[in-house]
């Protein structure tokens, strides 16, 4: 079972000792640790009681700087909070990681990774107030459990009508505001109007432009974008905006912002023949450790019989490799649209997507896969949403995001969907908070297929988003 170490007191640990040790001639024993080192993973920042999200890194070495594998590492934290080792010893590059739930009370903290009679490595973290507030101001509300409201979005157009949510939050001193949005305008099925939008929020269901924002971020010189993504960056304090445009080919660019005021010029960092990378997630789990999952639905694009999922790594977010496959399958469903999350507290992937059937575009439902790895997935049975759940979602549920929160054990889900009038569609989106015993919980019983696979009121044709 994974130690975990709680303050004030530190759990204590044996120490593996490598001392030198001497038997036939002159053979020396295996080298001694020498200095413990912070690898990574401290500076960063946080709302009180969450974790960081990056975890802490140490690495011990020898006196020649030599990387230790197989030592006794012992964590501690001052005051609140709470850290848990993934591992009790060094791992092959002498490396040891922890993650770091922060304390109750808002400002700094320190965590200490130790080695009898060595210096320990320190590491230093913020708690700010819940949800970036400042101490004495008053916090975002917190949403009920399983009320799904449904949110008004200040799209560029003036119509609201919204698709392809993206959530992420980040250090509230390096922006506005710690709760961003990527989303895409969508009202009448206008791919001309699908463009990369960027949204602050003071709460789950309020969503704003910030002053002086470009809003779109971005437009196309030629065919159509969809598809954001948004990661934080911390070791650059930047929020990278990934998007898909279309032109024949499927390209993957990549923005970038240090205030979501000013963006970078875009930069292609993937390319594949369409329809070969549709809804691009990209997850960074840490320094040097990328991944992008994307659907492959080959030259038909949505119409076609089957999808796969596909997943490519990089070390740097901008350089990827070519796609594998990976095992997230359901029988008489295929993933359309898919959103991944790394959640370190459980050490897992978590995938949200929304499916289809076989040649039909208009997706009825959503699920969730986690996966240890990233490429085997297990697909949970019972859906997190159905069409027709609220009338908004009336018809079509469409590719959504989350977030997960293990102080509460709670996650929050951001939809998007349409209901058809009878003459068109119309997109929402919508949010939800949701307990993750709840979320994850067999199913009683499972929506029938018959009831996801209906015929929607009408095919999205070559209109899907």
């Amino acid at each position: 079972m994974t130690p975990i170490f709680r303050s004030p007191r530190a759990a204590r640990a044996a120490v593996l000792f490598l001392s030198a040790s001497f038997g036939c001639g002159d053979r020396a024993g295996p080298p001694s640790p020498a200095q413990v080192e912070a690898t990574s993973g401290a500076g960063q920042i946080a709302p009180v009681r969450t974790l960081l999200p990056e975890p802490i890194v140490a690495t011990v070495v020898d006196a020649a700087g030599t990387p230790l594998p197989g030592v006794l590492v012992d964590w501690s934290v001052d005051g609140e909070g709470e850290v848990t080792a993934t591992a009790p010893r060094t791992d092959a590059e002498g490396r040891v990681r922890a993650y770091w739930v922060l304390g109750g009370t808002a400002g700094p903290s320190q965590a200490a990774a130790s080695v009898p009679d060595l210096e320990p490595a320190r590491f230093t973290a913020t708690a700010e107030s819940s949800g970036g507030v400042p101490p004495g101001g008053t916090p975002p509300e917190e949403l009920p459990f399983d009320d799904i409201r449904v949110l008004a979005v200040p799209t560029y157009d003036g119509s609201g009508q919204v698709v392809h949510p993206d959530y992420v939050r980040s250090p509230a001193g390096a922006f506005g505001s710690p709760h961003h949005l990527a989303i895409t305008p969508y009202p009448q099925n206008n791919a001309l109007l699908e463009n990369p939008s960027h949204f602050v929020g003071t709460g789950p269901d309020r969503w704003s432009l910030e002053s002086g924002a470009p809003n779109p971020v971005i437009r196309p010189t030629t065919g159509y974008l969809s598809d954001p993504d948004l990661v934080f960056v911390p070791e650059t304090g930047e929020l990278w905006l990934y998007y898909r445009q279309v032109i024949g080919d499927n390209f993957v660019h990549l923005m970038r912002s240090r205030d979501g005021l000013r963006w970078s010029a875009p930069v292609e960092v993937a390319r594949a023949p369409a329809h070969e990378v549709v809804s691009p997630s990209v997850v960074r789990r840490g320094p040097g450790d990328w991944w992008m999952w994307a659907v492959n639905s080959g030259s038909e694009g949505c119409g076609v019989p089957s999808t796969t999922i596909e997943v490519r790594r990089s070390m740097d977010g901008e350089h990827w490799s070519a796609p594998e496959p990976v095992a997230l399958n359901q029988q008489d469903l295929f993933a359309w649209h898919v959103e991944v999350q790394w959640i370190p507290s459980r050490n897992e992937f978590w995938a949200l997507y929304n499916v289809k059937g076989s040649g039909g575009c208009a997706t009825p439902a959503l699920f969730m896969a986690t996966s240890p790895d990233g490429y085997t997935w297990t697909v949970h049975g019972a859906p997190v949403l159905v069409r027709g759940r609220i009338p908004a979602l009336a018809d079509i549920v469409y590719r959504s995001t989350l977030e997960y929160d293990p102080a509460t054990d709670a996650i929050t889900f951001w939809y998007s969907g349409a209901r058809h009038t009878g003459k068109e569609y119309v997109w929402s989106a919508a949010v939800e908070r949701r307990r993750r015993i709840d979320v994850f919980a067999p199913a009683a019983a499972l929506v029938s297929g018959e009831r996801l696979l209906r015929p929607a009121p009408a095919e999205l044709g070559d209109e899907w988003p």
